[in-house]
Formats: structure tokens, C-alpha cells, sequence
């Protein structure tokens, strides 16, 4: 396979990926028919249900995702990318950087949402609205958070996606 295939093939396999504004989704506690936290208890600590995580087939093409190696495949696909346009590896990398960068944010967000859901299902089973109140303030401010960071990830791979368009178009004459 010559230079320009290599290229072209990199490039539709980055084209798969996907960026979804999911919200941490996954995160939410499950509710039953009248609207209650489902919970469980473990070693007399309480313990509540979360919705499903979205196909596994999906997480597998959702950058961002926290939930599946997604994530790494694509710093493969740029490590596989710095080998076929070796003069862009230093403009490569620095994509790569902010893109760990970026999903490291990510994650430590999904966890700031999954605890701020646990406490937020405590709040509805003590019937504090006040303090359920609260806490869906800040957790408005984290989906917030997390919709910036996915459109930083949108940014990344759509900038990885030109200079590849660019290196395919170099490769051609």
C-alpha cells in the first residue's frame, strides 16, 4: 500500500470516531415506575442503580467516552499517523497532548457526576429539596464543563482531520 492509500485509509478511520454530547449520561441514578432512587444495600453501605451504559458498539466509536478504550485506540491511530507523515509527528503529538489532556478533564468530571448523582438520590429519599436543589445547580455547571470539553475533542480531531486531508492532497502530486 503506497503513502497516499495509508493516508487515505487513516483518514476514514479517523472519521468514524464520534463526539457526542452525552452528558454522563450513564452516571444518572436509575428510578423506578413513581420516580424513587433504586438502591440497594451493600455491607450497610446504600448503594443506587445506574442507568445503562450506552452499546458497547457505540462506546467503542464515542471519543470522551469514559467507559471503554475508545480513547486509546485513537492515540494509536495518531501513533499509526506519525509513522506515515513522519513530517507532521511534532504537529501530531501536539494534538495528541491536548487531546489526553482533554479526556483526563473528561474523566475526572465523569466521576465529580456520578458522585454528585449519588447525592443527589439521597436528597430525593430525605426529601431535602433544598439541598437536591443545590446539588443540580452544580451539576448543571459540570454537564456544562463537559459539553466544553467535548466540543474541545470535536476541535481536536476536526484540526487532526485537516492536516491529514492536507498531507493526503501533498501526497497526490
Amino acid at each position: 500500500m503506497n503513502t497516499s492509500q495509508q493516508i487515505s485509509q487513516i483518514l476514514t478511520t479517523i472519521q468514524s470516531f464520534q463526539i457526542i454530547q452525552c452528558q454522563m449520561h450513564h452516571e444518572k441514578v436509575a428510578v423506578d415506575v413513581e420516580g424513587n432512587p433504586i438502591q440497594n444495600a451493600l455491607d450497610d453501605t446504600l448503594v443506587f442503580d445506574r442507568v445503562n451504559l450506552c452499546d458497547l458498539h457505540l462506546r467503542n466509536k464515542r471519543l470522551g467516552c469514559a467507559h471503554s478504550g475508545v480513547n486509546i485506540k485513537f492515540e494509536r491511530v495518531l501513533e499509526e499517523l506519525k509513522t506515515i507523515v513522519p513530517q507532521c509527528t511534532n504537529q501530531i503529538s501536539e494534538f495528541k497532548n491536548v487531546f489526553n489532556s482533554t479526556v483526563t478533564k473528561i474523566y475526572a468530571l465523569d466521576h465529580k457526576v456520578g458522585y454528585l448523582e449519588h447525592d443527589i438520590a439521597l436528597c430525593a429519599l430525605n426529601f431535602d429539596t433544598i439541598g437536591k436543589d443545590k446539588l443540580e445547580q452544580s451539576l448543571r455547571k459540570l454537564k456544562m464543563d463537559h459539553s466544553q470539553l467535548m466540543n474541545k475533542l470535536s476541535e481536536i480531531k476536526s484540526d487532526i482531520e485537516q492536516v491529514v486531508i492536507t498531507e493526503s492532497n501533498y501526497s497526490q502530486i
